[in-house]
């Protein structure tokens, strides 16, 4: 247990240092998410039609954001009404979150450290949310079904568990579509600059290696695990009370192969929305 604990802040002390020192541009640039009009429409969209289900059962829904950033999510949420939880590592994310969220201040609680610490202490305090939420985070974290297993735990009956842009894992897609994703990503990465830590990166993934020390494996580490496994997380929330739905859509950072790949209909990243039966 102390050494999953070590290993966990290890990781978000990497990440934090990774993220401190990217520009907010650079961060949209490599995420399909943020950087995609119709992307982007589309998950604000969802998110806000999962949320609006929730407060038609709660009128001010409490909300936990985790990897919350510069306020992608926790910004809507508090302007829809809702008391938010904004939790990340890096505290300069977290200062533009506060600074964009000025007024909301009674409804809002930013807390700087590790989620798995977060999860923990808001065990031993009782506490519970009417929806727990979170955008390109599940593949930066190493156990994402222990997130998910302690984040089932704090949603009340009714509850939603929704988080989105995470990679399917790479076994369940087919064939041309792997060499498809994996197309996309090269021709878009060949723009980016920084060569020799790319090849050296690109070295390692061949060869299987992870290194915790290195926010490139660290913020990507689904690259060397396959994925995220969608399969396990949805077995996971169905055993713990909840009914799971993993929907499929298409992601790459790659304006062009974002347009053919939707435009094909390939399936490459998923979204979560588990909610906990209201008998349970």
């Amino acid at each position: 247990m102390t050494e999953d604990i070590d290993n966990s802040a290890k990781t978000a002390s990497v990440n934090s240092e990774h993220f401190s020192r990217m520009s907010e541009k650079g961060f949209v640039k490599g995420s399909p998410h943020l950087r995609h009009r119709e992307l982007t429409a589309a998950m604000f969209s969802k998110t806000l039609h999962v949320f609006e289900q929730v407060r038609q059962r709660c009128e001010h829904p409490e909300v936990l954001d985790m990897g919350a950033g510069t306020g992608m999510l926790t910004l809507p949420l508090l302007e829809m009404g809702a008391s938010v939880t904004a939790v990340d590592v890096t505290r300069a994310l977290l200062d533009v979150l506060a600074a964009r969220a000025a007024g909301f201040e009674p409804r809002l609680k930013i807390i700087e450290g590790d989620v798995f610490e977060t999860l923990e202490q808001c065990k031993i305090a009782g506490r519970q949310f009417d929806f727990i939420c979170a955008s390109s985070f599940l593949h930066h974290i190493p156990d994402y079904l222990k997130l998910c297993r302690m984040s089932a735990g704090l949603i009340r009956p009714g509850g939603v568990f929704f988080t989105f842009q995470d990679p399917l894992r790479y076994d369940t897609l087919s064939q041309g579509t792997y060499w498809f994703d994996r197309s996309s990503y090269f021709a878009w990465r060949l723009f980016q600059g920084n060569y020799i830590r790319g090849l050296k990166t690109r070295l390692r993934r061949l060869t299987g290696t992870y290194s915790p020390d290195l926010s490139e494996d660290t913020t990507e580490y689904h690259v060397v695990r396959n994925g995220v496994d969608q399969v396990s997380i949805q077995q996971l929330f169905e055993a713990e009370g909840f009914t799971c739905e993993i929907q499929r859509y298409w992601s790459t950072q790659s304006t062009l192969f974002q347009h053919l790949g939707t435009r094909l209909g390939l399936l490459n990243t998923f979204l979560v929305i588990a909610s906990r039966r209201k008998d349970r």
